[in-house]
């Protein structure tokens, strides 16, 4: 967190002065002091939170420490769930619990995560799923195109938000038709709100279609609260802050960038001689 300063400078510019914030100072200061004594920096984590306990950032920090050091799940994880809870739109928090949560899934699964999401991406899209109909296993892509199979899907089952967020994905990704992937990414959200990935997803398409940070950032916190300890929901939600966050910041710089004024030579007359 930066403190950013304007100061007038003889009546033609600004200049820009960057503040590392006490808590930042602090925490750079313990790193150095306790370099290698993880230990000793754990002590003195403790004191800051309870010296300070509504610092998400503190308890963040302590989290990542107790991770660590001691590898102890239950304990980071309630450290950084009150973080979050503290610090809800703080983009280092979000996105170091997404770290903490993709790690753990990497120790507890055998196999990747990446392959077996795309298996079950497959699975799905050839309508092998418990619950759906046998027949749809023996869709061909000579017989009808996956385009038509995900109409007629939706038209079979027009609040199955699976299959309205993969057409929405596949117009997105596949057609680049982002108002269509839009309005059936809407459609999923309300077919299912409590799905936190569907929502996420739906929101990042917003800010990417109309740049609406606020409408984006209304939407993401839903998904967020439908999910939070989703990682791939709190990086991407951490991925718009530091967007959104970016913007402001060059916004605010061209905004205060100002020409030196200038003021003509005046010619004294013969008259005023």
């Amino acid at each position: 967190m930066r403190i950013m300063f304007q100061l007038g400078f003889e009546g033609i510019g600004y200049v820009y002065v960057a503040l590392y914030s006490a808590k930042c100072i602090l925490t750079k200061l313990l790193l150095d002091r306790f370099k290698g004594d993880l230990h000793g920096a754990e002590e003195y984590y403790s004191r800051a939170s309870l010296a300070d306990p509504e610092d998400g950032e503190i308890w963040m920090q302590y989290a990542k420490l107790v991770w660590e050091l001691y590898r102890d799940q239950d304990r980071a994880s309630s450290y950084f769930k009150l973080a979050t809870e503290l610090a809800p739109q703080d983009c280092n928090v979000l996105a170091a619990y997404a770290s903490f949560l993709w790690e753990i899934e990497d120790d507890e699964e055998e196999v990747s995560q990446k392959e077996s999401i795309d298996e079950l991406s497959f699975q799905v899209a050839e309508g092998v799923r418990i619950g759906a109909p046998d027949s749809i296993t023996d869709i061909s892509g000579k017989s009808e195109n996956l385009e038509d199979y995900y109409r007629k899907m939706i038209g079979e089952n027009p609040n199955n938000s699976l299959f309205l967020k993969n057409y929405a994905k596949f117009l997105c990704e596949s057609k680049r038709d982002l108002q269509g992937a839009e309005e059936y990414y809407l459609r999923a959200v309300l077919a299912d709100p409590g799905d936190g990935e569907i929502t996420a997803e739906y929101a990042q398409l917003v800010w990417e279609v109309h740049h609406d940070s606020h409408k984006a950032s209304v939407y993401f916190e839903r998904a967020v609260q439908a999910s939070p300890e989703n990682s791939h929901v709190l990086a991407a939600y951490a991925s718009f802050l530091w967007q959104i966050e970016d913007d402001e910041e060059d916004g605010f710089r061209q905004e205060i960038q100002v020409q030196v004024p200038h003021f003509p030579e005046r010619t004294m007359s013969t008259a005023n001689v």
